[in-house]
């Protein structure tokens, strides 16, 4: 059936705005970008999340040529932070440095959040993993994890676990190896991996739950004996530490991750530009070994990666949560 005149006339400008736009978008790629881009962070200047987004900005920066200044919003776990992202104009100049809170576990969290994870948000590329890794005071009578669980199941609910707070990645590995063993722990949250491992060391509480950046110095130094990590295999950094699952407790996989986003609406090249240069940046031998000085693993990849990669999370820490019945206001 033949198209009526002004039905043509519709489609012809239709076609003629999209070439238009699309002529634009490429134009604005090209230059782009022409001035200094800020990457919002949800966590406080100098810890080892901000350090990985500070590297990241560093390198992006040379390579773009153009500065990428860090604006460090910390609060309710990345909320305060992605919340500001996500109302930013979607020019490819703010850029989000997300996180397994921010983009996996908040939205089981919280009763409410200021953003949508998926809906405000477009991927580029996941930045980095750091697994977690249990450990005990030298002086405590378990030596290994066999050890420790059988030791807990003598006597349920006894033996106090460290971590750096509620809900974070530390207090999960928690629960899912106390799922996958069938004991139950005594749980002690702190503010903060610092005040955590402060007190391990001490001798206040015998078992420490926290990522490896927080803990390898005292691990190196003695101060603190590594029972298994939380990664797949055996981390380079951790030669002789096994993995949970090579010790039978199948289910223990944790990592904390960052990954670079942009508000919804960016447009398509900028965004393909942006994942270029960050897998360019995490395949640079300088930046990929001192992120592996921070024990944090290189990733990369591709923008539908990552958000595939982040569904897969919500989903499985959706259940992991609702189950241990954690909440946060």
């Amino acid at each position: 059936m033949p198209c009526p005149p002004v039905a043509r006339r519709h489609l012809l400008a239709a076609a003629a705005l999209q070439a238009l736009g699309l002529r634009g978008a490429f134009a604005a790629s090209e230059s782009y970008p022409d001035r200094p881009l800020r990457l919002i962070v949800g966590f406080p200047a100098g810890g080892s999340a901000d350090q990985s987004a500070r590297r990241l900005a560093d390198q992006l920066g040379r390579q773009l040529g153009k500065s990428v200044v860090v604006d460090n919003r910390p609060g309710a776990s990345g909320n305060i932070a992605a919340a500001a992202a996500a109302r930013s104009a979607p020019d490819g100049y703010t850029l989000f440095y997300g996180s397994n809170a921010t983009h996996a576990m908040n939205v089981s969290l919280y009763p409410r959040l200021d953003y949508d994870p998926v809906k405000d948000f477009a991927p580029i590329a996941l930045d980095g993993k750091v697994y977690n890794v249990l450990c005990v005071h030298p002086d405590f009578a378990a030596t290994d994890l066999q050890g420790l669980v059988a030791l807990t199941r003598k006597a349920p609910d006894s033996i106090p676990v460290a971590t750096p707070g509620n809900a974070t990645s530390g207090h999960l590995s928690l629960v899912l190896m106390q799922q996958a063993a069938s004991v139950r722990f005594v749980h002690v949250p702190y503010k903060g991996s610092a005040p955590a491992a402060t007190d391990v060391l001490g001798g206040q509480v015998p078992a420490l739950f926290d990522n490896v950046a927080g803990t390898l110095a005292h691990i190196r130094a003695g101060k603190l004996r590594p029972l298994a990590v939380t990664a797949r295999q055996r981390l380079p950094l951790l030669p002789d530490v096994p993995t949970f699952e090579e010790l039978g407790l199948r289910g223990c996989e944790v990592a904390a991750w960052g990954a670079l986003w942009a508000p919804a609406g960016t447009p398509p090249a900028i965004l393909q530009r942006l994942n270029v240069e960050m897998n360019r940046a995490l395949a640079t031998p300088a930046v990929a070994d001192r992120m592996r000085e921070l024990s944090v693993e290189p990733q990369g990849g591709s923008a539908e990666a990552l958000a595939t990669f982040a569904s897969e999370e919500t989903l499985r820490w959706r259940d992991v949560i609702r189950k241990a019945g954690i909440h946060l206001d």
